[in-house]
Order: structure tokens, then C-alpha cells, then sequence
């Protein structure tokens, strides 16, 4: 079975494994999901482990209008451990910091290109990037409530 396995991996034929089911082998950051508020909604891709939130939307040059990230955190985080600049992204982005019962705490608004620190005025246990302005001009404010779940299996780094 083995030397089969070897050749038919040789000649770029199906793999020779036993069926465990399904497995997930889409990359960190290219799941995305409905973020709804009573205004509009962002398909936003998750940002949930370490590599991923660092990267963020770097070197993005556009967004869709209703497109955006989703930065997961595995738990509460004081606002400094949230805290988010620009710097390499080439688009200026809003920001809602969320708390774990999924309330905005707080919006800010990011320039382009900057290392101005933008941290939640609370704990967050998310944080959602979108095109400056999407959350003023869908009605998002501060105690909005928001409502998403995420993908089973999401794997989320401290």
C-alpha cells in the first residue's frame, strides 16, 4: 500500500488515506462572515490568531463597501492589549471595539499610513475594520448591539 501511496503521489493522483471525514484547510484569515447591526451588514474576514490580527488589512488598497475584519481575541483584553494603528495600510479604515456579550464599546476613526494608537475605551473581545464612515453612516454607535458566530472549529490564539 505504501509504494502505491508513493506512486500515485508521484504521478499527482489522489492521496492514499483513509477517510477521516472532513478536515479544514482553509488558511487563517480567508473564512469570512455576516457582521450584522441593526443598520447594515460587513462580510468580514477573521482575523482569530496571532499571525493573522498582526496582519491585519496591510498592504490593502481597497475594501468592498460592506466588506471588513474581524479580529478575535481568546479572551477579555485590556484596551492597550487592543490596540490597533495603520501603519503599511494604504486605505483609511473605522474601527468598532465589541466586548464579549457583543456590545460596541467604542468606534475610531483611522488615517491611512499612521502609528496613532486607537484602543477601546474597555475590555474587547473584538474588533471590526471597515471603510471610514461605514459605522456612522449605518447608525453603529457606542452600546449597539452586534450579531455573528462564528465558523466551528475557528481556531483562536490567546
Amino acid at each position: 500500500m505504501k509504494r502505491l501511496c508513493a506512486l500515485a503521489l508521484v504521478l499527482g493522483l489522489a492521496a492514499c488515506t483513509k477517510d477521516h471525514g472532513p478536515t479544514q484547510v482553509t488558511p487563517p484569515g480567508d473564512s469570512t462572515i455576516a457582521v450584522s447591526f441593526p443598520g447594515g451588514t460587513i462580510t468580514a474576514k477573521i482575523a482569530a490568531t496571532s499571525t493573522t490580527r498582526a496582519a491585519g488589512l496591510m498592504n490593502v488598497s481597497t475594501l468592498g463597501a460592506n466588506s471588513g475584519m474581524l479580529f478575535v481575541f481568546g479572551t477579555n483584553h485590556t484596551p492597550a492589549n487592543c490596540a490597533f494603528w495603520m501603519s503599511d495600510t494604504p486605505l483609511p479604515l473605522s474601527i468598532a471595539f465589541i466586548d464579549s456579550t457583543l456590545k460596541v464599546i467604542s468606534i475610531d476613526e483611522m488615517a491611512a499610513e499612521t502609528t496613532t494608537y486607537h484602543e477601546p475605551t474597555s475590555a474587547c473581545r473584538y474588533a471590526l475594520e471597515a471603510n471610514q464612515g461605514w459605522f456612522t453612516s449605518h447608525g453603529v454607535a457606542a452600546g449597539t448591539t452586534v450579531t455573528f458566530s462564528l465558523p466551528a472549529g475557528t481556531i483562536i490564539d490567546p
